[in-house]
């Protein structure tokens, strides 16, 4: 028997990952107005965002369509 799921976790099968110079924004696009997700490219560091940041004639991002995020790995360099 299967228990109906919890309405706060959801499973996006679209995302649009926004990849700015300092960061990485993962916005769902299925239509739910979800969270987005922001990693930071200087530590690794993870937030949830209501909006996915401004662009800028100096901040300007590449779009790319996702399906979704398996994991994070942090390469250390020595």
């Amino acid at each position: 028997m299967m228990e109906k799921a919890d309405s706060v976790q959801k499973l996006y099968t679209r995302m649009r990952l926004w990849a700015f110079p300092d960061q990485f924004v993962i916005e769902p696009t299925d239509g739910s107005s979800g969270s987005s997700l922001a990693v930071s490219r200087v530590d690794g560091s993870m937030k949830l965002i209501d909006e996915v940041p401004e662009c800028s004639s100096l901040r300007v991002p590449k779009i790319y369509t996702i399906f979704g995020v398996v994991g994070m790995l942090r390469l250390l360099a020595g």
